[in-house]
């Protein structure tokens, strides 16, 4: 978050802590989802319910976050990875959420 601030824009992780969408981190909450570790899941924009209602934490893929962020106004992210097909797709058809997102949501995703 530092080399965002850096840069002149402003850090909004986002993620959900026992079931509350948050969109931008305290340097406390960020700790906080780093030491769940595997205990946190990995949610997608079809989790985002369940999670929520079973007031679970999560750390947000690229669909859900795009979908949160475009609800909260935020134009652009940065992210370290996108999903899309993996090896082997055209017999397991894992495609991920995130390619469908990227034409279903007008939220611009820099992505390294």
């Amino acid at each position: 978050e530092n080399i965002v601030r850096e840069c002149g824009a402003v850090p909004a992780t986002i993620a959900i802590l026992d079931g509350a969408i948050h969109i931008g981190l305290t340097p406390a909450a960020l700790d906080h989802l780093g030491a769940l570790g595997p205990k946190c899941r990995k949610v997608s924009r079809r989790d985002l319910a369940a999670v929520i209602a079973l007031q679970e934490n999560g750390a947000t893929t690229v669909s859900a976050t795009m979908l949160l962020a475009h609800k909260a106004g935020i134009r652009v992210f940065v992210t370290g990875g996108l999903g899309g097909v993996h090896r082997g797709g055209e017999t397991t058809l894992d495609i991920s959420a995130d390619l469908t997102e990227l034409g279903r949501t007008p939220v611009a995703v820099v992505c390294a």
